[in-house]
């Protein structure tokens, strides 16, 4: 099941592309900013140290005592969670989590798998299983944890219920897989029945779907990440073919009625158009790395969550100058002509009397950075009681946060200091449970925000 998210995106890409010729989505084509504007309203919360299971097997969290929030922000950047859903006894549960980052600045797109088993904080219910987080709040409160677990906003989401996932397959003709080993399975109650020999095959959809949900051997939910990637790599290649395009209309139809999401049409095509501009170099698969464990007797997928965050934020190698050039214009960036001030004395005192005082965070990693923004606004007269370094230093650009529990004027001090530094993108300008005052993490977009402040003291 957990393909149906990844396959979503695959097929989308791919058949935005297709259509782009097929079905002149030239509105798309033409826009210089294909990215969609990110809108998530996303809040960490601290989760509590733990730092063993009863099994004894060590577990790594991400909260530390001097944690930060985590809020990678990107302007070039959009994040998607996929959720595949499981009904069962009139109900749904996440058999399927996944998060995209579409990442236009580095020419990439990331998929990173989450296992439905993967032992979290589940914000106000404590430490479980990701897939209960659904079951206990819904979307929004899966999408809490997942920001919580990785640091990353999540932009929009998408929810796939895999009943339509053999339509799907079948459009295309099926596929041809080498099966490992044979793979059987019979679930009565919940009406699922696996028996797929080894050796080549050639499977519908409806073998199809057994391929990738089958977990019932001692990889259990490994092996069948394993699988589903095979499984989508095959089909990548496959909806490429020239024989797949009359079939891209029919297809689009499917996935249509197959999802639920919060994207706007115009914004999806968007973000498969930039998507499907990449090479296949460009674009990784993974899933968030651990090992099996108990806690109290129950079994979990242990995650090591420092490896994860390597994982998300690794740097890729440089894109080559056709990949470059086909992604030019896919950027969440400020206008041109935006980065610099222009207030005259009585703007800046207006804009100084509503900070009043703030935090800084280095989110950028170079040293001096603190001090050298703490020297700029106690010029124009905020005080800077605090400085000190972010949770990593993958901030691409730089981001406000203030606390959530203040009043209006909390608020109106964070919209002052966003104006000020020129930040403009509504994402980046957030309520966090763990700030504890008005905070502004520098991110790599340093210059830019010096730039533009260093003339104010003159």
């Amino acid at each position: 099941m957990r393909v149906v998210r990844i396959l979503f995106m695959v097929f989308m890409i791919i058949a935005s592309t297709m259509g782009g010729a097929f079905l002149k989505f030239t509105e798309v084509m033409n826009d210089p900013n294909p990215l969609p504007t990110p809108k998530a309203n996303n809040e960490l919360v601290a989760q509590p140290q733990e730092s063993s299971t009863t099994s004894g097997e060590t577990e790594l969290v991400v909260a530390e005592k001097t944690a930060q929030p985590e809020n990678n922000s990107t302007r070039g950047s959009v994040s998607v969670l996929v959720v595949g859903l499981d009904n069962v006894e009139g109900g749904s549960r996440t058999d399927a989590i996944a998060l995209a980052i579409f990442d236009a600045e580095n020419a990439a797109l990331r998929i990173a798998s989450v296992p439905r088993d993967s032992r979290v904080y589940i914000p106000g219910r404590g430490w479980d299983k990701i897939n209960h987080a659904y079951v206990y709040g819904g979307i929004n409160l899966l999408r809490e944890t997942l920001v919580n677990l990785t640091g990353i906003p999540v932009d929009y989401f998408v929810k796939i219920n895999y009943r339509s996932f053999p339509r799907i397959v079948d459009i295309l003709g099926g596929v041809d897989i080498d099966v490992e080993k044979r793979l059987y399975y019979t679930d009565y109650s919940g009406k699922l029945f696996i028996n797929i020999p080894k050796g080549r095959q050639h499977m519908d959809g409806k073998t199809a779907l057994g391929y990738v949900r089958f977990r019932h051997d001692p990889l259990g939910d490994i092996g069948r990440v394993q699988r589903q990637q095979k499984f989508i790599n095959l089909m990548m290649d496959k909806i490429k073919t020239p024989a797949i395009l009359p079939r891209v209309p029919a297809l689009l139809g499917e996935i249509m009625d197959a999802v639920d999401t919060d994207l706007a049409p115009l914004e999806a095509l968007k973000l498969l158009q930039f998507a499907n501009s990449l090479s296949k170099d460009r674009i990784t698969m993974f899933m968030a790395p651990g090992k099996s464990g108990f806690s109290k007797n129950v079994s979990y997928w242990i995650l090591d969550n420092k490896a994860f965050s390597k994982q998300l934020t690794a740097e890729l190698p440089p894109a080559d100058d056709n990949i470059l050039e086909a992604v030019e214009g896919f950027n969440l960036d400020r206008p041109e002509g935006e980065n610099y001030a222009d207030f005259d004395s009585e703007k800046i005192a207006e804009l100084r009397d509503q900070i009043m005082s703030i935090r800084i965070l280095n989110g950028d990693g170079e040293k001096g950075i603190g001090k050298r923004a703490a020297q700029i606004f106690q010029r124009i007269g905020i005080e800077v009681p605090y400085t000190g370094n972010a949770r990593h230093y993958d901030y691409k650009a730089s981001s406000i946060i203030y606390p959530p529990d203040g009043d209006e004027s909390v608020k109106q001090g964070a919209m002052a200091l966003a104006e000020l530094c020129g930040i403009k993108n509504e994402r980046l300008i957030q309520p966090d449970k763990r700030a504890t005052s008005l905070t502004l993490i520098i991110g790599h977009d340093k210059e830019e925000l010096f730039s533009r402040l260093e003339p104010l003291n003159s």
